[in-house]
C-alpha cells in the first residue's frame, strides 16, 4: 500500500491487516514474536489493542491530568512495518485525544503548567509535540539499540545500547495529526534485517523522558511493542509416488499397467502469505488448482503462512525406472519463490512367450504321439500365450513344415480380438491336413516370436510327433514260393526231402 507521512490516515494507508505474523486476541507467547501490529501487556494480559484509560500509577488511568478527554499520550494504537525493497521502517500510532494536549481538555494551546503547547513549527514539519512533552521510539536487536525521540516539534537520534549505528536525524521523517506517523531509513546499515530476522519497536509517551536508557518508560506513561518480522517469502513442494516420497530411486516398485497416484503437497514455509500459486510437473505440465484435493486453513487462494494444499495427478505405470519433479512457484508482493521435488518409481518388464503344439488332440512333446494312418485326417494345434508381464504385438507362428502359419488360422483369442497379446492371454491357431503319405514317425516344430513396445524380441518353440503303421500285403502261392526261394538263397530256409 502507499504511505506517505503526512500525518493523515488516507484511505487504504494504514490498517489491521498489516498484522500478517500475528493471530488477533489476547493468548500470545510474552516472548512475541507478535508480528507487525502492536501489542499491550496489562494486568497479566496482553492486548491487540490499547485500551482507554489504561496508565497512571497502576497502568490503569488516563494520562490526561486534568479535563474531561484523553490525551494526546494515550496510546490507542500502533503498527510497524518494514519495506525492504526501500530499507524502510514506516511506523503508525493513533491515540485518544489530540497530540499536544496533555491535559485533556481538547485544546494544546492552553494551560502551558500542563505543557499544554505546540511548540515552535521546525522545518522537519513536526507539530504538536511541546517543549516537555516526549514520544520516544527505540529499535531495538539484541543488546543494541537506538532511540529517537521527538520534543520541542523536532527529534534526535541516539544509540543507547551497545555497539553502534549509522541513523542519523536525516534518516528520520515524521509527522503528526490525529495520527502520529514515521518513516526511518537506512536501518539495513545498522541491523541484522535478514529475511526472518525480528526487530523490538518499542514506543513510550509521556510529559517526561525515559529514565532508563534501553528499557524506557515510567510509571503513568504507554509503553507498547511492536515485533516486526523481515519478510521471508518460502515454499516446500513434496511430492508423492503411491503414497512414497520416493525422492531417490527405485522408488516403488509397480506393475506395467498399474494406477499411478503422484502427490503434490505445498506448503507456506515462510512468515507472508503466498498469491500465484503454480504446480507444474516436468513429465505431466501444469497442475491444475481443480487438481486440489484439500487446504488445511481456508479456501481461498491465498497460502497462508504454515497452510498445505494438496494436490493429486494420476497415470499409468511404464516399463522402466521413472522420475519425475514437481515443482511450485508463487510469491509475495511479486517477490518470487520458488521449490521442486522429486519422486520415483520402477517397473521392471519382462517379456515372455509360450506356445505349445498339439497334434490330433495330444501334446506329443515325445516320439511316437498318436497313430494316424494313410487317408485320416491330423490337425495341428499351436497355443501362443503371453507369460510376460507386458503385452507383445507382431506375433509370428512358424511350422518347419507347413511354414507361416497365417493369423486366418487363429480360431480364438482368450481376451479380447485385437492383434495385441496380453499379458496371459492365448491365441489358438488350427491347421488340419490328411496324411497322403506312411511316414513311421512324423515330428514337427512350431515357433513362435514377439515384440513389446520397447522392441525386445522374445521367441520360443514347442515339436510334435505322430506316427503310421506301414500295411503288410498278403502273398499268393506264387509269391509264397518265390519268397521261400529268396529266402534259401540267403541261406535263412532250408528245404529238405523226406525219404
Amino acid at each position: 500500500m502507499a504511505i506517505t507521512v503526512d500525518g493523515v490516515r488516507g484511505v487504504g494507508e494504514w490498517n489491521g491487516n498489516w498484522s500478517y505474523g500475528q493471530t488477533e486476541g489476547s493468548t500470545y507467547n510474552p516472548d512475541g514474536p507478535f508480528g507487525d501490529k502492536m501489542v499491550i501487556f496489562q494486568n497479566g494480559m496482553w492486548y491487540d489493542e490499547d485500551r482507554v484509560s489504561d496508565s497512571g500509577t497502576g497502568f490503569n488511568e488516563n494520562m490526561a491530568t486534568v479535563g474531561p478527554d484523553e490525551s494526546g499520550y494515550d496510546i490507542e494504537g500502533i503498527y510497524a512495518r518494514y519495506d525492504f525493497m526501500t530499507d524502510t521502517l514506516y511506523g503508525l500510532c493513533t491515540v485518544y485525544g489530540l497530540p499536544g494536549d496533555l491535559d485533556g481538555d481538547g485544546d494544546p494551546y492552553n494551560s502551558l503548567e500542563f505543557s499544554d503547547t505546540r511548540g515552535a513549527i521546525t522545518p522537519n514539519n513536526v507539530d504538536g509535540i511541546g517543549a516537555d512533552e516526549f514520544f520516544n521510539i527505540r529499535i531495538m536487536q539484541g543488546s543494541k539499540a537506538t532511540r529517537i525521540s521527538i520534543q520541542n516539534n523536532d527529534w534526535t537520534v541516539a544509540d543507547v545500547g551497545d555497539g553502534t549505528t549509522t541513523l542519523t536525524a536525516a534518516d528520520v521523517d515524521a509527522a503528526n495529526g490525529l495520527v502520529y506517523e514515521i518513516k526511518i531509513l537506512n536501518l539495513g546499515n545498522s541491523f541484522d534485517l535478514s529475511p526472518g530476522a525480528t526487530l523490538l519497536i518499542r514506543v513510550t509517551a509521556g510529559a517526561q523522558d525515559d529514565r532508563d536508557p534501553i528499557t524506557g518508560g515510567l510509571i503513568g506513561e504507554d509503553i507498547a511493542d511492536v515485533f516486526v518480522t523481515i519478510p521471508n517469502p518460502d515454499v516446500d513442494i513434496e511430492k508423492w509416488t503411491n503414497g512414497f516420497d520416493a525422492d531417490t530411486p527405485t522408488g516403488p516398485s509397480l506393475a506395467p499397467g498399474q494406477a499411478v497416484t503422484w502427490t503434490y503437497r505445498v506448503t507456506n514455509v515462510g512468515n507472508v502469505p503466498l498469491s500465484n500459486v503454480v504446480v507444474t510437473d516436468n513429465k505431466l505440465g501444469g497442475v491444475p488448482a481443480a487438481n486440489i484435493i484439500s487446504k488445511s486453513i481456508n479456501n481461498d487462494d491465498v497460502l497462508d503462512v504454515g497452510e498445505l494444499w494438496v494436490y493429486q495427478m494420476t497415470g499409468i505405470a511404464d516399463c522402466g525406472q521413472y522420475a519425475n519433479i514437481g515443482e511450485v512457484d508463487a510469491d509475495w508482493l511479486g517477490i518470487p519463490v520458488t521449490d521442486s521435488d522429486p519422486s520415483h518409481y520402477i517397473v521392471r518388464c519382462e517379456p515372455d512367450i509360450d506356445i505349445e503344439k498339439h497334434t490330433n488332440g495330444f501334446d506329443a512333446d515325445f516320439p511316437s504321439g498318436p497313430k494316424i494312418d494313410v487317408g485320416e485326417t491330423v490337425t495341428w494345434e499351436y497355443f501362443v500365450t503371453n507369460t510376460g508381464n507386458v503385452p507383445l504385438k507382431d506375433i509370428v507362428v512358424v511350422d518347419d513344415k507347413l511354414g507361416v502359419i497365417p493369423a486366418a488360422n487363429i480360431i480364438s483369442k482368450s481376451m479380447n480380438a485385437d492383434d495385441i497379446l496380453d499379458v496371459g492371454e492365448t491365441w489358438t491357431y488350427e491347421v488340419t491336413a490328411t496324411v497322403e503319405e506312411c511316414v513311421p514317425l512324423y515330428k514337427n516344430i512350431a515357433t513362435v516370436t514377439g515384440e513389446d513396445d520397447a522392441g525386445n524380441t522374445v521367441n520360443d518353440e514347442d515339436p510334435s510327433h505322430y506316427h503310421c503303421q506301414p500295411v503288410v500285403p498278403l502273398l499268393t502261392p506264387l509269391g509264397m514260393v518265390m519268397m521261400i526261394g529268396i529266402l534259401a538263397a540267403l541261406g535263412i530256409v532250408t528245404l529238405r526231402r523226406r525219404d
